[in-house]
């Protein structure tokens, strides 16, 4: 009997033990499943958009962002190589966003407007869905026609390179406002267009590079 007593209370004593033990691994467990925040990303990214037969995905919500380009066949205005993840696209100055709407701000740097903080007021525009939303095929220009593929595109943040054709050769004004995205996830991005030539002595048009920062204004 009195074995039996000596047993049961070692017994007590190592599952105490155990479960001393076995709180702390719970502390630590328990913040393992927490949803991590989101770090701040901000910089400027190049990308070649000169090529009037692709896009240009870019996703932002990645550690540095994302580029990825497809194809638009020509013939029968399929395009292939889209991502699954993105939030913007590029194709030459035009761009469309996954969902997202967007504000032309008055500032002319991304530091500018997170100082001022969100605006209140101005208008959210979304995109704009056309039969003939880009110009996919400039080869036949000069016989006076030129080949369209339907889309999206946001025409707000085309207005930062404005192309006048009236006469030859076009002009190109560029306006470096920054842009406010309110992504489909109800985050924010900012994005400014910093040049659109490439950086190199030739200065070929269509070479984006863009100021960023995502997210911005976190609750």
């Amino acid at each position: 009997m009195r074995m039996m007593n000596i047993r049961k209370q070692l017994f007590n004593v190592l599952g105490m033990v155990s479960l001393a033990g076995l709180f702390p691994a719970c502390d630590v467990l328990e913040g393992a499943y927490d949803s991590p925040e989101v770090a701040v990303q901000e910089g400027q990214y190049y990308i070649d958009a000169t090529d009037y037969a692709k896009w240009v995905y870019i996703n932002l919500h990645t550690p540095t962002p994302t580029i990825t380009t497809s194809t638009i066949n020509i013939d029968d205005l399929t395009e292939t190589g889209v991502p699954e993840q993105w939030d913007i696209a590029q194709h030459r100055y035009d761009v469309k966003t996954n969902g997202a709407a967007v504000m032309m701000t008055d500032y002319h740097s991304i530091e500018e407007l997170e100082a001022a903080g969100l605006p209140m007021g101005g208008d959210w525009i979304e995109d704009e869905k056309s039969e003939q939303s880009v110009t996919i095929d400039m080869s036949h220009m000069m016989e006076g026609w030129l080949t369209y593929a339907p889309g999206h595109k946001n025409t707000e943040i085309g207005k930062w390179v404005e192309v006048d054709t009236s006469n030859m050769p076009p002009s190109y004004t560029m306006h470096d406002n920054v842009m406010l995205l309110r992504l489909a996830d109800g985050t924010y991005a900012a994005i400014q267009l910093a040049n659109f030539m490439s950086t190199d002595s030739y200065q070929i048009k269509g070479w984006m590079t863009v100021n960023y920062k995502y997210p911005m204004f976190e609750k």
